[in-house]
Formats: C-alpha cells, structure tokens, sequence
C-alpha cells in the first residue's frame, strides 16, 4: 500500500515530505463518521491526499475482491493522463478532494469549518429568522446519499431567533452543507444542525425541520419505495413554545 501512496503524492507533492505525512496519517485516530477531524485533530492537504489515496488503495483491493476488470476503460486508472480511475473517484467522493472542498458527499468529515459572518443585532424586535436550506447527506448504514432534492415536496427549515448576533443571509446554507457532508442517521443530523447553528448564533433559540427527505436506501434499494419519505425536528430555546413555533413561515 505505501509504495501504491508515494507513487502518486510524488506526482502532486515534494516528495521530500512524504514520509512525514504518512506518518502523519497513521497517527490520525478513528473518529465517528458524522464527525469532523477538526474537532479534536488536525490535518493539512498533503496529509488528507495520504487519507484519501489510501482509501483508493483499498477500493482497488475491493473492485478486485468484486472481479471487476480493472483494465475497462469505464474504471481503469491512467495517472499519465490525471485520470484517477474508478476506485479514486469513490474514496474522492467519500472523502472530499482536501480540507477546504465543499462538493463532496462525505468533504464535511474533512473539511475545515467555513468561515460564517455575523453583524450586531441592532433590532428591538427578537423575531424568528427563518431560511430553507438544501440537504445532501448520507445514511451511515449504506453509505448512499439522502437529501431534499429528490421530491417538490422535500424541504429543510433552519430557524433561529437572533440574540446579540445576525447572520449572514447565506451562512445558514454554509453551515447546513458542511454538517450534511458526512455519514448520519436523519435524526442525528437534525440534532447536530441545531448545536452547530445554536454556536454561531449564540443562541439556543433554534428550530431545524427536515421535511419528507428521500433516502436513497430506501428508495433505490431494498423496499425501493418511491413513496417512502421521513421528516424529523429539533429545536430549543423559545421554540419549545408551540406559538413560536408557529411564527415559522415558509
């Protein structure tokens, strides 16, 4: 496996550095699959390529295991031409394509945490802020996404009645798509919302509902339901007030 590593950081990377970022990666305990590493480790690009390589290192071994041709032009690798084959695809996917990528399905575990701008709330008034949100996320029993793309009548509500703080208008959305990109249970991934959107804010004043979501384990295999949708919420603060609440428009 390392030699299949070196290989291709030194076509990216000063080769000098490679056996201190592969140690680097070895020393880099497990953390939960809805986490993220910057919670209580650290990591820079060189070292997250390590992570990621050698996560297509044993894909190639699983494609194998699947006797899968891995000569096929559809999966094949060519490092001459940048094309990084199959099984690179899907540990990039898995993975993020390093600590500031925001594009893939599972960049949220390794991404550094976005940076979320607030102005003084200089209002008299403490109403709820409320925004729709986008959510592409994934079952940490399959691995396949679940999202609110899939049907009209799927949508995310984040809400909070600000404090001291206001956010900016597109922060919500930065923040839910960070969270998103990992491996969750629905409910967890509600949970985890309200704590991350209750810290910028500052403030416990937080609804989050995710509405009819589709997961794609239910509906692309298995019960392969095209009905199937789940919803769930989380919220605290003045929203444990059901007339709050109910102030929440969308």
């Amino acid at each position: 496996m390392k030699e299949f590593i070196k290989e291709r950081y030194e076509l990216k990377f000063d080769p000098e550095t490679f056996e201190e970022n592969y140690k680097k990666y070895n020393n880099i305990k497990p953390f939960a699959p809805n986490a993220n590493i910057f919670d209580e480790q650290n990591i820079d690009d060189p070292t997250h390529f390590i992570m990621r390589t050698a996560t297509q290192y044993h894909l190639t071994e699983a494609f194998k295991a699947m006797k899968i041709d891995l000569t096929d032009d559809n999966v094949a690798e060519d490092l001459s031409q940048g094309n990084i084959g199959t099984p690179g695809r899907v540990a990039k996917v898995w993975c993020g394509n390093g600590t500031h990528d925001d594009r893939e399905l599972g960049s949220g575990r390794w991404g550094v945490k976005p940076r979320l701008t607030s102005f003084p709330n200089n209002g008299t008034k403490k109403i709820p802020i409320t925004k729709r949100v986008d959510i592409i996320s994934n079952c940490s029993h399959h691995f396949i996404p679940f999202t609110t793309i899939a049907r009209e009548d799927s949508y995310a509500i984040i809400s909070y009645i600000p404090d001291r703080e206001v956010l900016g208008i597109s922060k919500l959305q930065r923040i839910a798509d960070w969270v998103s990109q990992r491996f969750f249970l629905q409910e967890d991934l509600t949970k985890m919302l309200y704590e991350e959107v209750s810290k910028v804010a500052q403030t416990d004043s937080v609804y989050v509902g995710l509405f009819n979501m589709v997961h794609g384990c239910e509906s692309m295999r298995g019960a392969k339901s095209m009905d199937g949708a789940f919803t769930s919420e989380y919220y605290g603060g003045e929203f444990e007030n059901p007339e709050v609440r109910n102030q929440i428009k969308w």
